[in-house]
């Protein structure tokens, strides 16, 4: 296991004072001594769960990828066993742990650290300076108050409040549960969740985050709302105000989240429902997947849809011999084919690589700037799938008609050495076989 070297922590926020308290006179017992008692129970506490604990865990101190839930079990001996809801579990199967080592330590405060590397715990926070996961996350949570039901700890990075709640079940099982919940909801691609009184909370396409616009503009004032899952429903890290009436805790019942604790400002108990929603031009990933019929300057040619990473994107096989990435939108029920790299071509004896450029056939122009490129929109009437391609508007003065493979024997498009590879002209309509 990958040993973590940890910078020793010299001093905390007041509010986790709940070990060590500042005024030493009001304390029969010496600081130290107190500090050494508040180890000891953590401690006990952590490995008092017969069957673990369930964890919400909220990264970065803006929660801007909302939340995500763990379940862990420790061991008097310094091993932590962890499964969750984030990677490495992308395939649903919650029976894929991670067996690392932990510790408490003190300085000012006592500190549950993970201080072996867990492909869970440390996808939020990893130490790797080379990492790409860099979503300013904890792997110190410091000890703020606990008994056998519940464990409350923080962020040292970013104070968030992490919350343990100990399980009735084994780990995987209890994670298996908000896998099935979390995919099931997922894959129903909502838009958002709609209040009956109309309020509606929009969900972020890719992490676990609601945002709410008070006055109903949604070119105005909004809240973000993160959240994370539980194995019947789903949690807001504190409770919001919506239209009125406050609410932290759901149940999935029936396709909606029933909320469990609304209340209205004079404390009395409220019944909300949020039931997901989709845009009019929703159209779910799925139905792109299989054969299509590629218009291609009036040329027919049969082309297939894969799924690359699901709900966002696609393998698009074969265009002028080449496997395109295209984008998906569960907003609008929109496609997207804009420049990207595609591979190494080899013509003769020189070795290419290879780009999928936006070209102007009328202005003779090529660009091979990020984002340029085609939007596709469905123009088919009932349950016939016709995409129309057309310029997406981010190139200026040229229009983006045809494509054009490049290729440059440098991996950096626009220096050194290019050839035109393939061209292919007006891009007309993808029609679903």
């Amino acid at each position: 296991m990958k040993k973590l070297f940890l910078i020793p922590i010299l001093a905390l926020a007041l509010t986790l004072s709940a070990c060590v308290n500042k005024v030493e006179e009001v304390f029969d017992v010496p600081a130290s001594e107190r500090l050494e008692q508040c180890m000891i129970d953590c401690q006990k506490l952590l490995t008092s769960a017969e069957h673990g604990w369930m964890i919400q865990y909220y990264p970065s101190s803006s929660k801007a990828y909302g939340g995500s839930t763990y379940a862990a079990k420790f061991e008097a001996n310094g091993d932590v066993t962890v499964t969750g809801d984030v990677a490495p579990n992308v395939t649903g199967d919650a029976s894929k742990t991670i067996t690392s080592h932990y510790s408490i330590n003190a300085s000012s405060s006592v500190v549950l650290t993970f201080d072996t590397f867990n492909d869970y715990i440390h996808y939020w926070a990893d130490p790797d300076p080379y990492s790409k996961n860099k979503f300013e996350g904890d792997f110190e949570w410091a000890y703020v108050e606990g008994n056998a039901k519940q464990m409350v700890f923080r962020g040292i990075r970013t104070d968030n409040k992490i919350v343990f709640t100990a399980l009735d079940t084994d780990i995987v099982s209890a994670i298996q549960q908000v896998v099935d919940l979390k995919y099931s909801v997922n894959d129903r691609l909502y838009m958002g969740f709609r209040m009956a009184d109309g309020a509606e909370l929009y969900d972020d396409a890719i992490y676990s985050v609601l945002t709410y616009y008070p006055d109903g503009n949604t070119q105005g004032a909004y809240e973000k709302i993160p959240y994370a899952y539980t194995p019947t429903g789903i949690t807001f890290y504190e409770p919001a105000t919506i239209n009125g009436v406050t609410v932290q805790n759901f149940n999935w019942v029936e396709g909606s989240f029933v909320a469990t604790d609304a209340k209205t400002a004079s404390g009395a108990a409220a019944e909300v429902t949020i039931a997901g929603f989709h845009s009019e031009e929703f159209i779910h990933y799925d139905d792109f997947l299989g054969e299509w019929e590629l218009n291609q300057n009036g040329t027919i040619t049969t082309v297939t849809m894969k799924e690359k990473v699901r709900y966002q994107s696609y393998t698009l096989s074969k265009i002028g011999g080449f496997d395109v990435e295209v984008g998906y939108s569960k907003t609008d029920g929109s496609l997207s084919l804009t420049y990207q790299y595609v591979g190494r071509y080899k013509s003769g004896s020189t070795n290419y690589y290879a780009y999928l450029c936006p070209w102007d056939a009328n202005a003779g122009y090529l660009c091979w700037t990020a984002g340029n490129g085609f939007v596709l929109n469905n123009i088919g009437e009932g349950d016939q799938l016709v995409m129309e391609f057309k310029d997406n508007g981010k190139w200026g003065s040229y229009t983006t008609n045809s494509i054009l493979f490049s290729g440059w024997v440098n991996n950096t498009p626009g220096t050194g050495t290019r050839t035109n590879l393939v061209r292919l002209t007006y891009f007309k309509t993808l029609t679903k076989k």
